[in-house]
């Protein structure tokens, strides 16, 4: 709800001072030379310059590639020309008027890249599955609810039949231990058992989670989290 909320300022933020900014560069711009269409179209360069620039910024942060370096500079003479356009507006009134005028493109500026920022976070993809130390611990948890030791019987006696010599005593045979969970199809992942011992409670009334629990909670993406699916079902129903 945050996110929504702080994307929905930044936007109606960047449109107003978009809307002045662009007013002052074409005034600028006509006031210096140029007139109908030329005059209405030399603005939208600068703030199309600033557009592609961080476009490309933001593709190269969901590639996870390094940032361009002309992406970069372009981002700044971006910046900069709209200042410049801004503060030339102002100027006739004075340093003040200077300052209010350019005020809008820094605006434009501040909450454009906040956005492109925001942007650029929510398409970073977080690492998938758990870690290594975790995936560590609940296997040797499971490991140790699985071996749990069986008390023996209390070893039985032979009675003596007439003059016959007393049998030696023989031990019970301790029940074996459970059987280790089977891997059954798909192939082997190293998530079965933790996903066996997070939902082994469900699993033994039937239930399988359904995929999007199994996305939100062991973190994995669909495809990974379609075979945990399958292999918590063939568990379910074994």
């Amino acid at each position: 709800m945050i996110r929504v909320c702080t994307t929905i300022v930044v936007v109606l933020l960047a449109a107003v001072a978009a809307v002045v900014s662009y007013r002052h560069a074409f005034e600028v711009v006509a006031a210096n030379g140029e007139s109908g269409l030329t005059a209405y179209l030399v603005p939208l360069t600068i703030d199309g310059a600033i557009f592609a620039s961080s476009m490309v910024l933001l593709d190269a942060a969901r590639r996870r590639l390094p940032v361009p370096a002309l992406a970069r500079w372009t981002l700044a003479l971006g910046i900069l020309a709209t200042l410049a356009a801004n503060v030339a507006h102002g100027w006739a009134h004075g340093p003040v008027g200077a300052i209010v005028a350019a005020w809008p493109a820094v605006a434009l500026v501040l909450s454009y890249e906040l956005l492109m920022g925001m942007i650029r976070r929510g398409a970073v993809p977080a690492p998938e599955g758990v870690t290594a130390d975790t995936l560590d611990r609940v296997e040797a948890d499971v490991t140790v609810a699985e071996q749990v030791p069986v008390e023996p019987a209390e070893p039985g006696t032979a009675e003596p039949a007439g003059g016959e010599v007393e049998q030696p005593a023989i031990p019970a045979v301790p029940e074996p231990s459970p059987a280790p969970m089977p891997v059954l199809t798909p192939a082997p992942d190293e998530l079965f058992p933790v996903a066996a011992a997070r939902y082994g409670d469900q699993l033994a009334e039937g239930k399988v989670p359904s995929i999007t629990r199994i996305k939100t909670e062991l973190k994995v993406g669909q495809p990974r989290a379609a075979r945990i699916r399958t292999y918590l079902d063939q568990l379910a129903t074994s």
